[in-house]
């Protein structure tokens, strides 16, 4: 699996984390039940291949043992932290954490959409949300791992990573780690960091299996 003291990753490996977390901040996790949780930690198992780190093997028995009282507080903590309606405890924006100010829709953001713009493709109904969420910006690395048969895309996906995700997201973990009043949104930011600390690690020069 990658998110363990090792570096090799296979790409299917890879596509499945970048799917994982893309679903995460789209939202389309809150209302999964206990026995879903228990097969999302099943199918991360089957990617093990040494031992994990305490940290994440942790966060894996939390999401395991997910009861029916932890779901019910779950959007709740996700909203707190990612949707609002007051101050954002760990903004989703790329821009909230490379502008003095923490604002959001500044330069930043129009740098994001001009990298997707540069590979050709642009999220849905532009302008609606910020071009640099986490969602757009994952689903961004995911469509272009998943287009193999461009050998440009392998550099696209390292420097879109260096230019702009591995910039902020350590401290956006750190801010859920530091909020969080929810075991799962703990535990998935938790398996955030620890997933990206290896991609970066790939970034690097790292080991990595692509096939």
């Amino acid at each position: 699996m990658t998110i363990i003291q090792e570096t090799v990753m296979k790409q299917e490996e890879r596509l499945f984390y970048y799917q994982l977390f893309c679903h995460y901040y789209r939202g389309d996790l809150l209302q999964l039940p206990p026995e879903k949780w228990g097969q999302v930690v099943r199918i991360i198992k089957e990617y093990q291949n040494t031992s994990l780190i305490d940290e994440v093997a942790k966060s894996l028995r939390v999401l395991e043992e997910v009861k029916e009282n932890t779901i019910q507080t779950f959007e709740h903590d996700y909203n707190r932290l990612f949707v609002g309606p007051n101050k954002l405890l760990a903004s989703p924006f790329e821009s909230s954490y490379r502008n003095y100010e923490g604002n959001v829709l500044q330069q930043e953001t129009l740098n994001v959409r001009n990298f997707y713009h540069f590979v050709g493709v642009k999220v849905a109904n532009e302008g609606q949300i910020p071009d640099d969420h986490i969602q757009f910006e994952l689903e961004f690395i995911l469509h272009v791992l998943s287009d193999q048969t461009i050998q440009e895309n392998r550099q696209i996906y390292k420097m879109f990573l260096e230019k702009h995700l591995m910039q902020w997201i350590f401290k956006h973990c750190k801010k859920i780690i530091e909020n969080s009043q929810n075991p799962i949104t703990h535990a998935m930011a938790v398996l955030l960091k620890e997933f990206l600390q290896l991609e970066r690690i790939m970034m690097e020069g790292g080991n990595e299996d692509v096939n």
